[in-house]
This record gives structure tokens, sequence and C-alpha cells, in this order.
């Protein structure tokens, strides 16, 4: 979720006649506009959760026409969340990515079981110090990473690797790029083309046999997945057959001939891609379940290498680059009116008509020929390598981060508006139920988003239409023109995430959360530090316990005051505050002041809690006062009547701590002097 300043004055939402008169004048222009925000969007974040492309599609469409027509807040938009991005990632890295359909399926079960169970408030309720912790440490990892895509570089493994090695990405990639002769691009350019498509159909195949086959499968499943194993050969066979024809005809081309070392590493790349197909191709043929996923695995990281050794690190950082000059020149510079057209969309339409003008030798967006390959349904095979346990802690994470990321932005959502206000129950199970059909078609989690939300207030949508309309737009586009994507360079895309990523980072919280404590900025701190040193679910972690450590620090203070009347040998100790375990300590050393031998009033009329651990402590160290002929005395009607329901629990105790029975020579000795 991005941090969007609201707006001096809510802008009228509410409709101005009737529904299909509404839609017209306002919902239809608007939904153009958040379409063209969230298609360079749905992209790029697939592309940061090391994903397909056609995953976040998926999730974008589904956002708009399934979660649209349900939603409890009619103008927030749902779809793909720069917030989930490490989850995803990390999560996919582990398990592979059959698996993520089946957690993001439990994730929205446990989301609709919640808005069912009007669970929504709740979700709500986390430390503002922790969000704003967990947005900024998502916005540095997303940073951290992409700035290595943005160079056409892989990342690196966590967090801290992806910081320290940036420099090392700004060496590879931001030098002055040599321009080769037009004639020499194109045919780079052209190849890298032809073999990033047949990685995509590579990839293909390989998460095919990955839902199809699993680790150690028992005799009874053996045959089945040899019998779903064998079908693939053929697309398998397509694979190679298209690659031996690239190939050929490669190797004849000025690319391979002038005896570089760069030509030597595509030849070298060309044959390796060759073997593992190959290989890929044998196993799927003799059903051969032990090596099948491996030598899919191989087939698909050879032909990677093939297009690696093809592209220009130094092109695409000079992409991505001016992907970002793009953004914040046309956010900031350009006149109000223009800005209907999204930035973003800006970026993408002048960075990928600069790289075809000039058949720029960079890594290229990968899309499916059809959508419907994208789609991948969840396989039970997944049971039998991913443990259970995994699968139910992902599915928790995944529900409370992207509850808890929703909700927040449709509070914001609504502070921009006067029209309806969010009904949270609604909103939660319309989410659930969207990231429900998400997960059943293999797509990326989803959540209500920020950006998304903010441009349809500002363009003018009225109604849940608009939101709707959005996601058939995202539809109609990848159907008819999806072809399109692929003249986008990924560099585009990670420029996008890297500027999103900064912007996530929330600068501003350290100042404004030092005016309410310096506890309040190490909650903020411990999270980023937590979440970018080790990962999302323990950097959350560590930001709510030390959040619920504060709170119950601050309601449990209390100020022991203890006075001494030596010629009386009386003592009074005044209690002003909560008592509570965490300070029992203090109480504790004040008592250990009082001299044995003499009378102490303790006075509770300024007690707001007792709770049992320092009743307890008052009542054992009144028994053994009483042991050096000394006394206790509180006055328990002196606690106000509504504080008194507060420290019920503990009055059970004070029978132990009422003054002890008059000696009868004391008691005489009273009536003489009375």
């Amino acid at each position: 979720m991005h941090a969007v300043d609201a707006p001096p004055r809510a802008v009228d939402a509410e409709p101005d006649g009737p529904f299909w008169q509404t839609v017209l004048r306002h919902d239809f222009a608007a939904s153009f506009v958040v379409f063209l925000v969230a298609l360079p969007l749905c992209m790029g974040i697939a592309q940061a959760s090391g994903v397909p492309v056609a995953a976040g599609i998926i999730t974008g469409i589904v956002g708009g026409i399934v979660v649209g027509c349900l939603a409890g807040s009619p103008l927030q938009v749902s779809g793909p969340a720069a917030g989930l991005t490490v989850l995803v990632f990390g999560f996919v890295r582990e398990h592979g990515l059959p698996a993520l359909g089946i957690v993001v399926l439990l994730a929205g079960a446990i989301q609709l079981t919640a808005g069912l169970l009007r669970l929504g408030q709740w979700f709500r309720a986390v430390s503002p110090a922790v969000i704003r912790g967990m947005l900024s440490g998502i916005g540095v990892l997303i940073f951290a990473s992409q700035f290595h895509l943005m160079v056409d570089d892989r990342p690196k493994e966590g967090g801290v690797a992806n910081l320290i090695t940036i420099p090392e990405a700004v060496v590879k990639g931001f030098r002055i790029p040599e321009l080769a002769p037009a004639e020499a691009r194109g045919v780079r350019t052209q190849y890298l083309h032809r073999f990033s498509e047949l990685h995509e159909h590579q990839e293909e195949v390989r998460e095919l046999v990955a839902e199809r086959v699993s680790d150690n499968p028992s005799p009874e499943q053996v045959t089945l997945e040899q019998g779903l194993l064998k079908p693939l050969a053929a697309r398998q066979g397509q694979v190679l057959e298209d690659l031996r024809k690239e190939a050929a005809e490669a190797r004849r081309s000025s690319l391979a001939a002038d005896g570089s070392r760069g030509a030597r590493q595509f030849t070298s790349a060309l044959d390796r891609a060759l073997s593992a197909n190959a290989a890929a191709l044998a196993a799927l043929e003799a059903t051969d379940l032990n090596t099948a996923r491996e030598r899919q695995l191989d087939a698909s990281e050879s032909l990677a290498a093939v297009s690696s050794s093809l592209k220009r690190h130094d092109w695409a950082a000079m992409l991505g680059l001016l992907t970002i000059v793009t953004i914040v020149v046309w956010q900031t510079a350009t006149p109000k009116r223009w800005r209907l057209v999204p930035g973003p969309l800006m970026a993408v339409l002048l960075t990928a008509g600069v790289a075809f003008s000039l058949s720029l030798p960079v890594l290229y967006v990968e899309v499916p020929d059809n959508l419907l390959d994208g789609v991948h349904f969840p396989s039970l095979i997944v049971l039998q390598d991913v443990p259970v346990s995994a699968l139910l802690t992902g599915a928790l994470v995944f529900a409370a981060v992207a509850s808890a990321e929703t909700l927040l932005c449709a509070t914001a959502v609504d502070q921009m508006h006067s029209g309806p206000r969010t009904k949270y129950d609604k909103e939660l199970a319309a989410q659930g139920l969207g990231n429900m059909v998400c997960g059943f078609l293999g797509g990326l989690p989803m959540t209500g988003v920020i950006v998304r939300s903010a441009t349809n207030v500002q363009a003018g949508g009225r109604t849940r239409a608009s939101a709707i309309m959005h996601g058939l737009w995202l539809l109609v586009f990848v159907v008819a023109l999806g072809g399109l994507l692929r003249y986008v360079p990924t560099s585009v895309l990670a420029g996008i995430l890297v500027y999103t990523g900064y912007k996530l980072i929330d600068f501003k919280a350290l100042r404004d959360l030092r005016s309410h404590g310096k506890g309040e900025v190490m909650v903020f701190v411990a999270t980023v530090v937590g979440i970018v040193a080790f990962d999302l679910l323990t950097g959350v972690i560590i930001g709510i316990a030390l959040a619920s450590l504060k709170l119950l620090l601050t309601f449990s203070r209390i100020k022991p005051r203890l006075t001494m009347d030596a010629d009386a040998n009386e003592a009074t100790l005044e209690l002003n505050g909560a008592a509570t375990f965490v300070r029992l300590p203090k109480i504790a050393a004040a008592l250990e002041q009082v001299p044995g031998g003499s009378k102490l009033h303790i006075d509770v009329s300024r007690l707001s809690y007792l709770d049992h651990a320092c009743a307890e402590l008052l009542a054992n160290w009144t028994k053994q006062h009483r042991t050096t002929g000394g006394d206790v005395v509180i006055d328990w009607d002196s606690i106000p009547a509504e504080v008194r329901r507060t420290i019920a629990p503990a009055q059970q105790l004070r029978d132990s701590i009422k003054p002890a029975e008059p000696t009868a020579a004391a008691a005489l000795a009273e009536r003489r002097a009375s």
C-alpha cells in the first residue's frame, strides 16, 4: 500500500442521477484511467514476485470483475499489491509455483470466514508504527531487488545481500552504453525475442510437470503420474524442435561468426540449451518421475542463459533510469490535465518505443500466446511435496497481511471522497472470495491497492462500475492485444517497481512518530530492520511484540511514594497508577525501605489497577512484616467506585491485608486514652 496524502477536501462521489447515467458520465472514463494505471503495475508486481506476468494480469482481472461486484468499499480497486511481493517471492522460491495457488486459495477462505464472522475491524487493530514499518521494510526490499532487475541482472538471495550489492549493479549497468551498428543491434534483438519466447514455452512445460509429479509418489500414484506426464512429451518435443531451428539459423548469422568473447558465450549457451532440452524430452518420453522435474529446471535455466548472453546491461539500465525520470517529470512538471494519462503508462510507452526504434538488445516481457496458458489450477500432488504446516502458515500470513493492507487502504479511500463508507466485513469477505478465485486460477494474491483506488476517486469514479470495468478492460486488452506486451523491456517494469519501492519507504515516519514518543520510533525501526534482515513475517512479529511491550509498559506506570514518620514509627506508601507484574520490582523496592515493627498505611485511593502478582506481593509482605511486630493497613473503600471493579479479581486477597487484631493490652490502653 502506498502512502497517499488525502486531498484537503473530499471528492464528491455521490451518484448524481440514475445508475446508468452515473456510469456513462463518470465511471466509464474513470475505469479506463484505472486500467491504464493497473496494466504496468500488474506486470511489474508479477515480475517482482518471481511469477509469470500472466499471473499478475489474472489477479487484476479477478480483482476488478469479481471483487468489484461484491466489495464493501465500492470505490476501492483490488489487484496484485507491491506489499505482498516479498512474501510471494520467498514462498515460490522455497516451495515452487504450483504451491502458490493452494496457499492463495486457503488465504482467501480464511478471509471469507473472517468476514462472515464479522472480524473485519480486528484486522485494523495494529499499531501504526508497525504498519508504517512494514510498508517501509517492503519498500526497501522491493527497491533493492528490482534495482538488480533494472540492469537485467538477477537479484541476490535475501534483502541484505541485495542492498550491499547495489554498487555492483551500478558498476555493471550505469556506464555510457555503446551503440553498435543498427544491423547488429537488430539481429541481436531479433534473436533475443525469439529465445525469450522459447523460454516462455519451456517455462509452461516446466510448470505443468511440477504440478503433475511429486517427490515421493506411492506405488499407486506412480502409474497415475506417469500417465499425466507422457502427454507433455509432445510439447517438450515442439520446444526442442523450435530451438534446433533457431540455433541452426543463429549459428549462420553474424551473431556467432565474429569470434568475439560474446559470440563464444552465445554459442556455448546454445550448446548447453540443446543438450538440456534433449535430456528433458528424454525424461518425459521415458516417464522418468525421478529426473523429470530436475531436467525441466535445467532446460529452463539453459534457455534463460541463452537470452542472458544476448542482453546488454548498460542499455537495460538506461531504459530503467529513463522510466523513473519519465514518471517523476510527468507527475511533477506537466500540466494537470495531461496527467489523466498515468505516469507509469507514459514511461512504458516512451521506453518501449525507444527500445523498439533502436532495436536495443535487452530482456523483454515474456507472456503466453493465450492467457489461458497462464492459468494453472491447484493440484493435490503439491500436498505430497510441501508440508501441510507450511501451506497453512503461508495462508495465515498471506491472509493477515492482505487483510490489514486492504482495510487500511479502504480507510484511506474513505477520506478521499464523500460517497458511501466502507463496510469492512463485507469488503473482507469479498477479498476472500476474490483470492479463492485467484488461487484456483493460479494468480497472485490480491489486496485493495491505494494507487489504483486513489486514481479511481480522482478520475471521477462514483460507483463500483468503474472498478468492474477496469477489470474488463484488462481482459479485453490481454485477449486482443496481449502480443504487444512482448515489446516491453523487463528493465522498464523493474524501473517502475524501483520507484514504487522508494515511495513505499516512509521517510517522514521518523519525524511523525517521534512526536508520539521514542517508543514508536523504536517499533518502526525494529520492524524495518527485522523485515530486511530476516523476512516479512519475522519483522512484523518483532514490531507487534515491541508495540505490545510498549503498550504494557505505558499502562503499567506506577509511582510508589514512601513517607516516614520516625517519631510515631509509622510510614505511608502511596500507590499512584497501575500495579502490574511489570512494575512489581518498584513496589517491592519501596516496601523494603519500611522499618520492621512499624505501622504501614498503604494509600490505594489513586490506584487504577491491581493485578494478582502485586496483590500476592502485598499479602505476603504483610504476613512477613507482622512477624516483626509491625502492622499494615489498606483502606479498600477509598478506591473510587468506577475503578474498584477493574481490580475486583485481586480483592479476594484483601482479607490477608486487613489490620491485625489489637492485643488486650493495646485495647485497654486505647480505651484509657479515649
